[in-house]
């Protein structure tokens, strides 16, 4: 059973229909809300919401309020499909125990289109991947976001396990993210910081390389800007890996970095939405 849904559209599921009804509602087609086209929805794949039939109401409840997350504008088309939780098997993996979930079935591939995964809190924390998501059912949509927010180019701002630091704080990770650079020294000459400037993702809002460092003499400058500038402000995501530093954009926790944070920096949106 398949549900075309758009962001807002879950309210009408989950205050209009009950779950019995559903079937019903997975023959129709649902009109997105206003601000989103119908040409959005049909030029994306939906992100399929995989539910287990013991927690469906609870899940859709909470994600009848995603329409108004400001990262909704960027992921606003779903499908739902009902799962039974016997048809899944999940371990928990990494240092921080992660879920890590399949079918025991080869009929469903949860790597071949995009897809969100809500499974009993019991079987590990939040983890994401290029094509999948999982989450507790009883996920906050902050959390929902932060994950969401990976695959929208954003990487986590808090110390990664040491099995995700290696690859990412080497440079070997699938894309490039938006909101973290990494470099290998804390001391940089003049022309250093100015190549550096010129590559940051966020270098349209740094008006000069200058903001990115403090001058230590006249051709070497200690990085890390102001606190009311958006330039460089270490963070701890390459804690775990000797020799290299982690900076974000702005001074301020995100929600990358504490997902409850429910304020998402306006530069982080923009971010999200030029084309990497």
């Amino acid at each position: 059973m398949r549900v075309i849904i758009v962001a807002g559209v879950v309210a009408l599921l989950s205050h209009a229909v009950s779950a019995a009804n559903l079937h019903d509602l997975a023959l129709k087609t649902v009109a997105p809300t206003t601000g989103v086209t119908q040409q959005q929805c049909g030029v994306m794949a939906p992100v399929t919401l995989y539910l287990p039939t013991s927690h469906e109401q609870q899940v859709l409840n909470n994600l009848s309020r995603w329409h108004k997350h400001p990262l909704a504008r960027f992921v606003n088309c779903f499908s739902v499909q009902r799962y039974r939780p016997e048809q899944l098997h999940c371990e928990r993996a990494g240092t921080r125990q992660r879920a890590n979930c399949g079918w025991h079935s080869s009929n469903e591939d949860l790597s071949s289109t995009r897809s969100i995964l809500f499974v009993a809190a019991e079987h590990g924390l939040a983890s994401s991947y290029p094509n999948q998501i999982t989450l507790p059912t009883d996920a906050s949509l902050s959390l929902l976001a932060h994950e969401l927010g990976h695959w929208l180019g954003l990487a986590d701002e808090y110390a990664m396990a040491p099995e995700l630091a290696e690859n990412f704080c080497s440079g070997r990770y699938d894309h490039a993210s938006a909101n973290v650079v990494v470099t290998d020294r804390l001391q940089m000459s003049s022309a250093e910081l100015q190549q550096l400037w010129h590559q940051l993702p966020w270098h349209f809002a740094v008006d000069d390389w200058r903001q990115l460092a403090k001058a230590v003499n006249e051709d070497k400058w200690q990085l890390g800007s102001l606190a009311n500038m958006v330039g460089l402000h270490a963070i701890a995501t390459c804690d775990a890996v000797e020799g290299k530093y982690a900076w974000r954009p702005v001074a301020d926790m995100t929600p990358m970095q504490y997902y409850d944070i429910n304020q998402w920096p306006p530069l982080y949106l923009e971010l999200i939405a030029r084309p990497q």
